[in-house]
């Protein structure tokens, strides 16, 4: 670009100053959430990529009948190993379930994560001891503290090698750390506070095929057939549960339905076998959004710049006069756009730097600009140049048209309405795009309020649970505990479970009535178990100590009742793990794991031989004293539980079962915000519409109001037009919202029905729209006066 050239574009951008603002305000504020989505999907997608066996590392998961797991029995791993020569190394890990605290002289950390490996996880996963290496045949256990957690309990030793731990309470079960593990380089999908490495992780634990509590890694040789590897170990697999004579025969028919899945490790944090990939959905969504939105920022880029296209016409005219040729002329305003847009990428990381806090307090993240790696930048600047020929090809291409005679005679634009159908299409389809944000954020919002305010089956408000390491399997071991917690003013019931709603999945068993099979989920329970939870009964009643033979008694939920093809489940007795259980009620069906899921077949019992421990302490309260009473009980903890009386934590249950719903909320969050600026982008672009189509039409207004035409009927004729162009938009926008949100809403078992609200409501809304941004423009045309606006004939 010329210096002369230089200096008239800097005349210009000065002249159209506002319009120019807008349009690099606007342009900035898509590229920060351009930005801000690179980054959150750059920090996504590198789980475990530092990790130069990612390609070759896979999880051995079972597939059951309409469900999927990822533990496997301990044998297994070993028969692989044995078996498989294309397999280098197979290990297992098996995660403690509960919080346990870790002490030292310096103070104490809660442990939330404490795993249990083989020693050729190490290998597997890279993982290093700080000092000193690994011995994978050493019969000694090693113990190795995050660097966090080596941080918080010895804050002055920066080798914690042969240091001592104390489990549960200050003064008693010792334990040794060997050192402290390296910090992955990078995100991983093995997060610990703690990790202990032994020979054989099973040593002395059931060693039964149908005892499947591990989690089998397997670090395969390159090249190797994935499928036909998956059937040897599926054979493997089945052949071992055969051949095992601690399964019963039930069991090993069950364990024959399975089959065996080997989940790659890049897989597993997005788009993981088991589990759920609301994270894919999320960076799928992100990805989907950034690029609309950059879209309708080019298009209104685009926009905005046609609508001013008139200010510059004579100087363009001119230079075609002088004989510069069209291809200098859309070089230069290329140029100018390519300018306008570098400007507006140094502001958007502006922007970006000051809203980095609040995205990652909305996504959970820990993300900042010392993330903009090589990949982000090439991404960004790809961007930069997209952006600057999707935004300026036309506009430049529009200038370089024009014809020196019309222009220099001020009739160009008087003739130029063949733009006006174009950009009449770039306005609806900026409005389409708008009306599915809209119409979508709208359909989200109803579903996620569903989730929190639709019947549940129980109450978590009021309910407090208590970590707690202590096991309470009979109810006479309990009894002395509940009988002290109801002496606290304001407690109302008191209970202890194997599991509590939206914690860990129950364990299921196979239940025998009437010659039937049916597998249920198996919670076991103690008295007040449904009154803390305030669950109602359907037929018949709950636990009571009343009656001295509720110990051997059952209580199921209506989904249980339905699959047991029994015309009256009460008062029938099943059989399972060498119980017999009597019905004595049925509860409505509780959603306990959230809505995304079917209710499961559940049995609750007293006598819980055939799941976990009793552990998990829950009490409901009046709201008002429960400040009080979680200081009364922590203050007489010790007291009341020995074994974890150091150690008094607390949660409250609804909060708990809210993080069911965090990933929904964070979609719905995060479209809120881009489906503001969506509105503000397409507000911006009916903006330049609306006064691109009034400079048009300003000679049309005067001749009107010289022939007698009121301001009111002016401002209805201007105003029809944007009314077309929004309901077009709104039209197109419906049956592609329908198809969008009709597939989300089938990954819910239990969703709102689509109405016609939300259609109505973006209609409603985007007619608002027109009447902010052209109504006025619209006045302001009819009030123009009629001797100005015909001068020039």
């Amino acid at each position: 670009m010329s210096n002369i050239s230089f200096k008239i574009a800097v005349r210009a951008f000065l002249k159209s100053k506002w319009y120019n603002f807008l349009n690099i305000a606007g342009l900035a504020f898509s590229l920060s959430g351009f930005i801000l989505v690179m980054l959150y999907i750059d920090n996504e997608t590198s789980y475990d990529t530092w990790n130069k066996n990612i390609e070759h590392i896979y999880l051995v998961e079972r597939e059951l009948p309409g469900e999927a797991s990822p533990y496997t029995p301990r044998k297994l791993s070993e028969e692989i190993k044995a078996q498989c020569p294309e397999v280098l190394e197979s290990g297992r890990i098996n995660t403690f379930l509960w919080e346990i605290p870790f002490y030292s002289e310096s103070g104490m950390f809660l442990i939330k994560k404490w795993i249990g490996a083989d020693y050729s996880i190490a290998k597997i996963f890279n993982i290093k001891p700080k000092g000193f290496n690994l011995d994978p045949t050493s019969i000694t256990p090693t113990v190795l503290l995050s660097k966090q957690t080596a941080g918080v309990l010895f804050p002055n030793y920066p080798n914690v090698q042969n240091r001592t731990v104390n489990i549960l309470s200050k003064s008693g079960n010792p334990m040794l750390i060997s050192g402290i593990a390296d910090d992955a380089p990078g995100n991983t999908n093995l997060t610990y506070d703690c990790i202990g490495f032994s020979k054989d992780i099973s040593q002395g634990k059931d060693q039964s095929y149908a005892n499947q509590i591990y989690q089998t890694y397997l670090l395969v040789k390159p090249g190797t057939d994935i499928n036909l590897l998956t059937k040897k170990i599926d054979r493997i697999y089945k052949e071992g549960a055969l051949t095992d004579t601690s399964v019963i025969a039930r069991q090993a028919a069950n364990l024959q339905s399975s089959s065996i899945y080997l989940d790659p490790l890049k897989n597993l944090h997005l788009k993981p076998h088991f589990g759920s990939n609301v994270n894919y959905q999320i960076v799928v969504s992100l990805v989907v959004l950034a690029i609309i939105i950059l879209i309708l920022a080019c298009v209104n880029f685009t926009s905005l710049y046609i609508s001013q296209a008139h200010k510059r016409s004579k100087e363009v005219g001119i230079k075609k006069v002088n004989g510069v040729i069209p291809a200098r002329i859309i070089v230069q305003f290329l140029t100018e756009i390519f300018i306008q847009c570098f400007i507006s990428m140094v502001l958007a990381l502006g922007i970006v730097s000051i809203l980095l806090p609040f995205f990652n307090e909305l996504l959970r993240v820990n993300l900042s600009l010392a993330d903009i790696n090589i990949r982000i930048i090439g991404q960004i600047g790809f961007a930069l140049i997209i952006l600057t020929f999707l935004a300026g090809t036309y506009p430049a291409l529009v200038m370089a048209r024009f014809k020196p005679i019309s222009v220099l005679r001020g009739t160009h634009f008087s003739s130029g309405k063949g733009f006006l159908w174009i950009r009449s299409s770039l306005t609806v389809f900026q409005f389409t795009f708008a009306m599915i944000f809209i119409i979508t954020l709208l359909v989200i919002n109803k579903q996620v309020h569903y989730m929190q305010t639709e019947d549940r089956g129980f109450s978590a408000k009021q309910v407090v649970y208590i970590d707690n390491l202590t096991i309470y399997n009979k109810p006479q071991d309990f009894k002395l505990i509940r009988e002290r917690i109801k002496g606290i003013p304001g407690i109302k019931n008191v209970t202890v479970a194997t599991n509590i709603p939206g914690g860990i999945m129950p364990k299921s068993n196979e239940f025998l009535i009437e010659a039937n099979t049916v597998e249920l989920n198996t919670i076991g329970v103690d008295y007040e178990y449904f009154e803390t939870l305030n669950i109602q009964f359907k037929e018949g009643r709950a636990f009571s100590p009343e009656f001295k033979n509720d110990v051997a008694n059952a209580v199921i939920n209506e989904t249980a009742a339905r699959m047991m093809n029994v015309k009256s489940p009460l008062g029938k007795t099943l059989q399972a793990c060498n119980v017999n259980y009597k019905i004595i009620g049925i509860i409505k069906d509780v959603k306990d794991y959230g809505y995304e899921q079917a209710v499961k077949p559940t049995i609750y019992v007293m006598n819980n031989a055939c799941t976990m421990s009793k552990t998990q302490i829950m009490f409901s309260a009046h709201s008002a004293q429960i400040p009080a009473i979680l200081s009364l009980l922590k203050s007489q903890w010790s007291d009341i539980n020995k074994f974890d009386g150091e150690n008094f934590n607390y949660h409250f249950l609804d909060e708990l079962y809210g993080k069911l719903f965090i990933k929904q909320q964070q979609l719905q969050s995060v479209l809120f915000y881009f489906s503001v600026l969506a509105i503000l982008i397409a507000s911006l672009g009916l903006f330049s519409s609306a006064a691109y189509s009034m400079n048009l039409r300003i000679k049309e207004i005067g001749i009107r109001k010289v022939l007698g035409a009121t301001k009111q009927n002016l401002v209805i004729s201007l105003n029809k037009p944007f009314i077309y162009m929004i309901l077009i938009a709104n039209f197109l926008a419906w049956p592609i919202s329908l198809l969008i949100l009709n597939k989300w809403l089938q990954t819910f078992a239990y969703r709102i029905h689509l109405s016609v609200n939300p259609f109505l409501v973006a209609l409603i809304i985007s007619l608002c729209l027109v009447g902010i941004t052209v109504f006025l423009q619209a006045i302001k045309a009819a009030l123009i006066n009629p001797v100005k606006s015909l001068r020039r004939e």
